[in-house]
């Protein structure tokens, strides 16, 4: 069997994982959630929820480390406060988000001219996959260095995943064993700033943890949707944090492209705190509010004429989000919304006035739905803490830990 190029070797593969930890270090809230791994899939234990200090983040990105770094100790301590010693946590999968991590799909076919009438053996599955890990590494840091002005050596491969195979034009999770001429693979590779994840790995290692995996937060959000890794799916993902939207497109199973745009709910606390002249938490408790829906009419009134142009606004920045995409002739008709600030009505208001079918390509105006945890694939909640739209991203991360202990050959790293 070839032997995977260096930065593809793993660690002891690792069984199961007991009390987890799945870190969400979001630009308002930053989310910790306590979990165990078995053969079925994940259960969450605790979740604990700590609000960030302005000066922590910006735009999804950690700015302020010392801060950061005590707000994960408080949710660490609130989770972990009944865990026996011996049991403390070992393992985190962390989420990342931000402009400047980016993604890119590459579909492979190949036709087993020699061999469509023999069985696929490990070694040729294996050969293939390396292959394009190489060409992965090869060419997707150079492309990714032109698209973004960094420098190569800047640039972390955070991870490459087979997220679909076919043999003989039927979906498989191995190609070992079938036979069949035509092969196809689909796989996405996510890449990151070195100072973004240095500075995640620096918080790991202060927490004494082990990192399973740093993720790509669209990503493992568009992975963790029960059904979205079937050939029978294809939809867009929209998570709109603090600091960020963040978008995936899932065409038949595959993701197929990611976005990331600073623009999220601080932008409109920001508006609120300057046009009624209040201080940020005064702002941002008032946002909240008027997205339950717990304002009186006029104060109602006055936050929506601050807000609804902000939405406008987001909504012209999405459309260039998903103009970006090549991929695809014809857009999936729907959309998926998640994270706080799919909570704000403006929001999907405007996403029900916009002309998809004139401006983007879609065959149909596509049906809008925000989703929380209870959509998620193989997630049994014990906490009973698991219920609000923002919790989606870190209940996927927990998922993409179980998925790549599960399935370690889908995963280079």
């Amino acid at each position: 069997m070839i032997s995977l190029p260096k930065i593809f070797k793993t660690q002891k593969p690792i069984q199961n994982i007991k009390n987890g930890i799945a870190l969400d270090i979001g630009t308002e809230v930053l989310k910790a959630i306590l979990f165990d791994t078995n053969a079925q899939g994940v259960t969450i234990k605790k979740v604990a929820r700590i609000q960030q200090q302005q000066n922590a983040m910006s735009r999804g990105i950690i700015t302020n480390l010392n801060t950061v770094l005590e707000n994960c100790r408080l949710a660490l301590s609130e989770i972990t406060k009944n865990v026996e010693k011996d049991e403390q946590p070992q393992y985190t999968v962390m989420g990342i988000a931000g402009e400047y991590v980016q993604g890119v799909s590459i579909i492979v076919n190949y036709e087993r001219e020699d061999k469509y009438d023999q069985e696929v053996d490990i070694k040729e599955q294996q050969q293939i996959i390396n292959r394009v890990h190489q060409q992965i590494l090869d060419n997707g840091k150079d492309d990714l260095a032109k698209r973004t002005g960094l420098v190569n050596e800047d640039i972390e491969i955070l991870h490459i995943t087979i997220t679909g195979m076919e043999i003989g034009g039927i979906s498989v999770d191995s190609l070992v064993g079938f036979r069949g001429k035509n092969v196809r693979l689909n796989f996405y590779a996510s890449f990151a700033p070195k100072t973004y994840t240095s500075a995640l790995r620096n918080v790991a290692k202060t927490l004494e943890l082990e990192v399973v995996g740093i993720v790509s937060q669209p990503f493992a959000v568009a992975r963790g949707f029960s059904g979205a890794t079937t050939n029978s799916f294809s939809g867009i993902f929209v998570d709109i944090g603090g600091g960020t939207t963040d978008v995936a497109v899932v065409d038949k199973g595959s993701v197929v492209d990611t976005q990331m745009f600073a623009f999220g709910g601080r932008v409109y606390t920001k508006h609120i705190a300057k046009e009624l002249n209040l201080d940020y938490r005064h702002a941002e408790s008032r946002k909240i509010k008027y997205s339950e829906g717990e304002l009186e009419e006029r104060l109602e009134k006055q936050i929506k004429k601050i807000t609804y142009p902000i939405s406008k606004l987001w909504m012209k920045t999405l459309k260039s989000a998903l103009e970006v995409n090549h991929e695809l002739e014809v857009f999936p008709s729907r959309i998926y919304l998640c994270g706080g600030g799919a909570l704000l009505p403006d929001i999907k208001e405007v996403m029900m006035e916009f002309p998809w079918t004139k401006l983007l390509p879609f065959a149909s105006v596509p049906k809008i739905e925000v989703i929380y945890p209870n959509k998620l694939s193989n997630i049994v909640d014990m906490s009973g803490e698991l219920k609000y739209t923002y919790d989606i991203t870190p209940a996927s991360l927990t998922l993409f830990a179980f998925d790549k202990i599960k399935n370690p050959q889908l995963y280079n790293k």
